[in-house]
């Protein structure tokens, strides 16, 4: 069989094409499943944040899901942000319309070479501090006198601000 491969020259060439084309989809550097890569930088990497600031389909699609190019804004700590291109297959479940300029994303970053960089989810919003309690502006104002008579604020800063929390009437 090796020698009927060999002896047909448009049968090997097909064949080193589709050799090729599965290393460049499953090959050890992960290729366009970037599975490899990724690993890499998911044990040695170091973790930050990252801002998308442009999205591209790229128009390959990986089972059914569109592969995207997002340029990104990288922030390490200890180190000045940076941005660097990411090949992201969207994951089940999500749409182009989720991966838009200014989603903020977990990262890790390959230390030795900081352009490679793996998403290893969305980052979390720092949760919304409760609404401050309506203030009572008779409290305030008692506060405001004690401060001027205190020597704590002028008489024009004490003046301002009692402008300001009786306009708030």
């Amino acid at each position: 069989m090796f020698d009927a491969i060999t002896s047909d020259p448009a049968l090997l060439v097909l064949l080193i094409i589709v050799a090729g084309g599965l290393g460049v989809a499953f090959g050890p550097k992960g290729g366009l499943l970037g599975a490899g890569l990724d690993r890499t930088e998911l044990e040695n990497g170091r973790a930050g944040e990252a801002t998308v600031l442009e999205v591209r389909d790229t128009a390959i699609r990986i089972d059914k899901r569109p592969v995207l190019q997002l340029l990104l804004e990288v922030h390490i700590p200890g180190r000045a942000p940076y941005q660097a291109r990411v090949s992201k297959r969207l994951p089940p479940h999500s749409s182009t319309a989720t991966w838009g300029p200014g989603l903020r994303v977990q990262v890790m970053v390959d230390p030795m070479k900081p352009q490679r960089v793996v998403i290893t989810g969305f980052a979390m919003a720092a949760p919304a501090s409760p609404p401050s309690p309506p203030v009572d502006p008779v409290r305030a104002m008692e506060d405001l006198k004690r401060m001027a008579d205190g020597g704590l604020i002028t008489e024009r800063e004490y003046e301002a601000k009692k402008a300001e929390i009786l306009g708030r009437l």
